[in-house]
């Protein structure tokens, strides 16, 4: 889950800022409208088990949604994702930018300046 001080920026892509299990989940959310359990399983080869376990923590986060679908002769969840990819990448920028202004404050800032320079 996204928490600042989990942040491991020598990461490759999401599992900087998400976990290898729920970055798969997230991607997968984000190519699909919505979701099953087993349908997410079967697309990334997670147990069932760590999909379910995954997708309380993700919608407790606010990332994933879950709604009741009653519509098959059994209940079942459906999750979808809670917002779109490039949504998400501005919400964790902003968390991270806003704690490196809090910690750093003015060198933060000069730097924000500079990096277009430097790119």
């Amino acid at each position: 889950m996204v928490k600042l001080d989990r942040i491991n920026l020598s990461n490759e892509g999401l599992t900087k800022f998400f976990s290898p299990i729920e970055s798969q989940i997230m991607q997968v959310l984000w190519e699909n409208e919505e979701l099953t359990t087993s349908m997410i399983t079967e697309k990334t080869d997670i147990p069932l088990s760590s999909v379910a376990g995954t997708l309380d923590r993700l919608v407790k986060a606010g990332y994933a949604n879950r709604e009741l679908d009653r519509s098959e002769s059994k209940v079942r969840y459906i999750y979808s994702a809670s917002d779109s990819m490039d949504n998400t990448a501005n919400h964790i920028t902003q968390k991270v930018l806003d704690s490196l202004v809090d910690t750093f404050g003015k060198v933060a800032i000069e730097n924000f300046h500079t990096y277009n320079k430097k790119k």
